[in-house]
């Protein structure tokens, strides 16, 4: 892949998906704007890269605040003078059942979800716009077409992030395109914790509801951030140029099973 001097706002950097695709996207000659809540490990993020040889910096900021990330966003037009592609990897969940899941726990989910990257594509997609040009890569799931039990609130955000991604490519063609990833499963933080959480609401220790899971994936293993942070570089690089609108699986056979 060649990234290189792409200018790449990256959200949720701090770990987890958003913080190994700045890593690898990085690798291949994206300066990387790394962004999230989480300071201290954001700037983790940041050193690291630098230790690579790479270039980075990082801006504090909630998605669901539109001010946050106006300043996260006027601070990489600052420093770099453009973006050239935004990662809307910031996400949780909130595992618990339709019948039992209070309000506050359902917005949590949706207004960091869809509300955090819808904000992020309408404050990088200005920046776009003026310079007419740039990737929009928003993170869905395999959630989004396949139902889980006991994690509606999530379920329902990936598909409406989804469904973002095929609006923004009909209000910003031609020279601004968007994508979905939908990922399955993946061994990070948030998964490691729901799947101890969805185990112990169907009555399983974390260990048997992971062998449940593993055995719905054809390719017979958990994917890797790695397998994600991949696809994400190639996303951003011009030779993928020609997708736009529409989600991509990775999910080692999953929605097959």
């Amino acid at each position: 892949m060649n990234l290189k001097d792409k200018v790449l706002f990256i959200t949720g950097a701090a770990r987890g998906l958003g913080g190994t695709s700045a890593k690898v996207c990085a690798g291949y000659g994206a300066k990387i704007v790394a962004v999230d809540l989480l300071e201290d490990q954001v700037k983790q993020t940041v050193e690291e890269i630098k230790a690579a040889g790479g270039e980075a910096i990082y801006a504090t900021a909630d998605v669901r605040d539109r001010e946050q990330v106006r300043a996260a966003v006027q601070k990489a037009v600052d420093t770099y003078g453009r973006i050239d592609g935004l990662f809307n990897a910031a996400g949780v969940d909130r595992i618990g059942s339709v019948l039992e899941m209070d309000d506050e726990t359902y917005d949590f989910v949706m207004d960091i979800n869809v509300k955090g990257s819808f904000i992020c594509a309408s404050e990088v997609g200005k920046v776009m716009k003026a310079q007419n040009s740039g990737r929009i890569i928003n993170t869905s799931s395999i959630a989004a077409v396949r139902e889980e039990a006991n994690n509606a609130p999530y379920c329902m955000s990936k598909a409406a992030v989804a469904m973002l991604t095929r609006v923004l490519a009909l209000e910003l063609a031609p020279n601004i395109t968007s994508v979905a990833i939908q990922p399955g499963n993946i061994e990070t933080d948030m998964l490691r914790g729901s799947f101890k959480n969805r185990g112990a609401a169907e009555g399983k220790d974390v260990s048997e509801f992971y062998a449940e899971m593993e055995a719905t994936i054809p390719m017979g293993r958990i994917g890797q951030p790695e397998d994600i942070a991949e696809v994400v570089a190639w996303l951003f690089d011009d030779r993928s140029g020609y997708i736009d609108g529409n989600a991509i699986l990775i999910a080692g056979g999953k929605i097959m099973a």
